[in-house]
């Protein structure tokens, strides 16, 4: 994994919100190449989802890092989860006019 400083990863973070809230108005009209890119992400935020889930199962992410407690983003997984499996579900739904 990647480490990050607390600056630049807010930082990443906030661009990377603000770039999907400029792409909404064209997802909402139905813009056909944002489907791969919506798919992509909705598998990705999957993944961080199980991964999260997983990592306070099994107590640790890899041998040499172990939680004692929930690891950190356990607890928006489930909010995580279900907004992949919508959109997924959304995705694969047929278009309606």
């Amino acid at each position: 994994m990647p480490t990050f400083q607390y600056g630049k990863w807010l930082a990443g973070l906030i661009i990377a919100n603000l770039v999907l809230l400029a792409l909404a108005p064209l997802a909402f009209r139905g813009a056909r190449w944002l489907r791969p890119i919506a798919y992509a992400f909705a598998v990705i935020m999957l993944l961080n989802g199980v991964g999260h889930t997983l990592g306070t199962i099994f107590g640790r992410t890899v041998a040499s890092i172990h939680f004692a407690r929930p690891m950190p983003g356990f607890y928006s997984s489930p909010a995580l989860l279900a907004a992949s499996f919508y959109m997924l579900f959304r995705l694969l739904a047929p278009a309606r006019v």
